[in-house]
């Protein structure tokens, strides 16, 4: 009966869980360098549940402080998956299985931090941060105020509920956790649906905001006829997609050389504006 009193005195609860994540998300950049980078936020955020769960045990306790300060370094939304296994684990072996060792714990941890950078960082930055700007940065051109601070509070609900939810998510599965949210094949559905919509987005922002455009014209007996309105009544913005495109195939040939781009792309327009073309 004793032995049950200890185990649930050690159960971690959903409160110690939120301040743990909360604890992440305030601290996540706050201490990082070059040789530990987050580690020292990933252990602040647990350094609580360590103590609850190790306190008859002050020996292991020091030693899961030590091992939660080696580096770390991930996507702060999707890297929090790994601390809700971590505290999974801890627990565990607060309870006394043998099976986990801090070796498996700092395998883990150094396995899942680069594919959760790598997945997180695309779909954040290329997906969650972008789209909502394709969207409404033309409303707040055109004098929406509301429309300039939504796509930040779009990035900070999805931010604040992904992670936590991930966390959450870490801990109720343990160290099957990634696997099984991977393997459900939930996050690659998400991942095309959204990649497709990016690119749609990005031809809708080229066409609106690359402008290029020829004055080039032509007289007849009776009138001047412009290039640009046939070309405009061939395709609309023909001459900005193709020169989109040629930046594509460029990028596709020589590698993302943007430098290049911007350099070639002014020495262009000076030429065709020195020529009357443009």
């Amino acid at each position: 009966m004793s032995e049950v009193s200890a185990v649930s005195e050690k159960k971690v609860t959903r409160m110690d869980l939120f301040k743990a994540w909360w604890k992440w998300t305030l601290a996540v950049e706050v201490p990082v360098s070059f040789d530990r980078m987050q580690a020292l936020a990933f252990s602040y955020s647990l350094n609580k549940i360590l103590q609850k769960i190790y306190k008859d045990d002050p020996d292991e306790m020091q030693e899961s402080m030590k091992r939660h300060v080696q580096m770390f370094n991930t996507n702060c939304d999707w890297g929090s998956v790994i601390h809700g296994i971590i505290i999974s684990l801890e627990e565990q072996r607060a309870m006394g299985n043998e099976e986990i060792t801090p070796e498996m714990m700092e395998s883990l941890k150094i396995g899942l931090m680069g594919p959760l950078a790598g997945i997180g960082d695309s779909v954040d930055q290329g997906i969650v941060a972008t789209i909502p700007l394709a969207i409404f940065v033309p409303m707040a051109l055109e004098g929406s105020v509301l429309a300039a601070f939504i796509p930040g509070l779009i990035y900070l609900v999805w931010s604040y509920g992904w992670s936590w939810f991930l966390f959450n998510k870490g801990y109720s599965l343990g160290k099957n956790s990634v696997m099984t949210i991977l393997q459900s094949g939930a996050i690659k559905k998400v991942i095309d649906i959204a990649s497709i919509v990016g690119l749609f987005m990005i031809g809708c922002l080229s066409a609106a905001y690359v402008k290029f455009e020829t004055i080039l014209e032509f007289a007849n007996n009776t009138e001047k006829v412009s290039v640009q309105e046939i070309l405009n009544g061939m395709l609309p913005n023909l001459l900005p997609f193709c020169l989109v495109m040629a930046m594509y195939f460029y990028i596709i040939k020589k590698g993302p050389k943007y430098l290049n781009i911007i350099l070639v792309t002014m020495a262009v327009a000076i030429l065709l504006t020195f020529l009357k073309i443009i």
